[in-house]
Parts: C-alpha cells; sequence; structure tokens
C-alpha cells in the first residue's frame, strides 16, 4: 500500500506522522517499507531518524533511466527499525532535477520493490506533491486544531475536487488534540470543514519531544505510551488490520462513520 501525508501548514506534525508510520509498519517482518522524503526544501525526515544517508533523492532521480531494484535499494539507507529512506535533496540547487516524470518513475520502482510506501510531501503542494498524492491509496491530511489550518483544510479539500480521484483518497487527522483548552473543539471542527476526523492523535510534548531529540520512532521509544498505540491503531485501520484497540476518546473513528463525504464547492 502507498501513503501520502500531507500537512496544511508548516508544525503540524506531518513528517513525524510519516516517520512513524512507516517505522510502526516494518516492526512486522512481512513487511518491507520504504519512506520517502518529498520535502525538497526543508525535509527533516533523516533527521527525526538520526541517519546520515550517502544517497537522497537527487541520485535516484537523475539515473532514473537505468534505475532498478537493486539500485533503487542501494541508493537508500535502512534505519535500525527497518524503514529504508530516501531523503531529500542536500542542496536547494538539485530540487529542479526532481519532476513530476522521473518522480512518477522512481514511486513506481519502489512500489515493486517494498510492500510499504510512505510518502511524507511537502507544504507547497507543487506538481512533484501532486504525482504522489495521486500515485497514493490513502492521503492523511493532517491539521491542527485552529482557525488558519482549519481554513486551510476547507481549502485543500475544494482544491483536491478538482482533481480527479483525489478527494476520495483523503483522510483528515487532527494533531495534538487537548493542546490547550481555548483551542477549536473537535465537532465545531468537524462542522467547519463539512466532515469527521478520521483519527484524532492526543497532545503528548514530552514523549514527542523525546522521540524528536533521540531520533528514535515512537514504537521504539516508547512502545505503551497512548499517542503510540493511537499512531497504531490508525495505521492498521488504513490496512484493515485487527489489532486490539485503544480507548474511543484517543483512537482512530471506528465507532463513528469514519467518511462522511467531503466539502461540497456548492
Amino acid at each position: 500500500g502507498v501513503i501520502a501525508v500531507a500537512g496544511v501548514t508548516g508544525g503540524v506534525g506531518a513528517t513525524s506522522m510519516a516517520v512513524n508510520i512507516a517505522a510502526y509498519l516494518a516492526q512486522d517482518p512481512v513487511n518491507s517499507v520504504a519512506l520517502v522524503d518529498l520535502d525538497l526544501s526543508v525535509g527533516d525526515a533523516d533527521i527525526l531518524l538520526d541517519c546520515i544517508p550517502e544517497y537522497t533523492l537527487i541520485d535516484v532521480a537523475s539515473n532514473v533511466s537505468r534505475l532498478d531494484l537493486s539500485l533503487m535499494k542501494r541508493s537508500m539507507t535502512r534505519h535500525e527499525s527497518g524503514v529504508y529512506l530516501l531523503p531529500r535533496p542536500v542542496s536547494l540547487l538539485d530540487n529542479e532535477v526532481v519532476t513530476p516524470d522521473n518522480l512518477g518513475r522512481v514511486l513506481s520502482v519502489l512500489k515493486s520493490a517494498f510492500s510499504h510506501l510512505v510518502i511524507d510531501t511537502s507544504k507547497s503542494y507543487t506538481p512533484v506533491d501532486l504525482v504522489a498524492l495521486n500515485f497514493a491509496d490513502h492521503i492523511l491530511l493532517v491539521t491542527q486544531l485552529d482557525l488558519p489550518c482549519l481554513r486551510n483544510v476547507v481549502r485543500l479539500l475544494m482544491s483536491f475536487d478538482e482533481y480527479h480521484g483525489l478527494k476520495e483518497k483523503v483522510k483528515v487527522i487532527v494533531n495534538r488534540c487537548n493542546l490547550q483548552s481555548n483551542q477549536i473543539s473537535v465537532k465545531k471542527a468537524e462542522e467547519t470543514i463539512g466532515q469527521a476526523f478520521y483519527a484524532q492523535i492526543p497532545n503528548d510534548y514530552q514523549t514527542m519531544a523525546a522521540v524528536r531529540n533521540n531520533g528514535v520512532p515512537l514504537v521504539m521509544q516508547a512502545p505503551q505510551a497512548a499517542i503510540t498505540q493511537t499512531f497504531m491503531n490508525l495505521t492498521n485501520s488504513l490496512f484493515n488490520v485487527q489489532k486490539p484497540a485503544v480507548p474511543a476518546e484517543v483512537g482512530t473513528a471506528t465507532n463513528k462513520k469514519q467518511w462522511l463525504g467531503f466539502l461540497s464547492r456548492k
């Protein structure tokens, strides 16, 4: 399966979500998992995994004409969690080499080589990002309970409606629930975007700070934490894996209709 994780603005935790979903999937020895950092300018998946890659996306994109499964795997960095990382280019000048056409070919090879592909897109929604969104089976749109983020969700859902097949794949995830008492309520936020959240990620600054500073995914750093269990349930629900449920208030929307339809442009 292919998952694309997208944020509505900087700082909403989309990259962290992509990294932790990939790491959890990789714990099952049956799975082979690739993580692509498509935030070409300021991506930090390599930092969250505390690794220094030898090759980046630019290396495979510029050699796409001779790219095969063997070359692809040799060009990726294997993290101790089991995830194979393809990070963003080092230099901003290299970004132009990654085009919609050669990215599509790279993703096709990755899909053939791995059972699961997780793509962290940029917040710019460039033509390159749209290739990844179209390629994905699921699009996780990550937001927070504040007005600027929710307005961006509405705008993006309206825009996705213009692209064939995109809106049916989008699942809106609210991050950092219960961050502060004056947050917009979940009910009001769902009314604003016109649909229920697919999952609600609880706020756990202490655990997430440790994860980021140590460069260790949640499933390895804090496997019993409520936020880790929520990520597990979210990932399991995407692939219909039956696992013990966490409490309803922090888990995925398993007791609600998960899909209420997208915001109409009317």
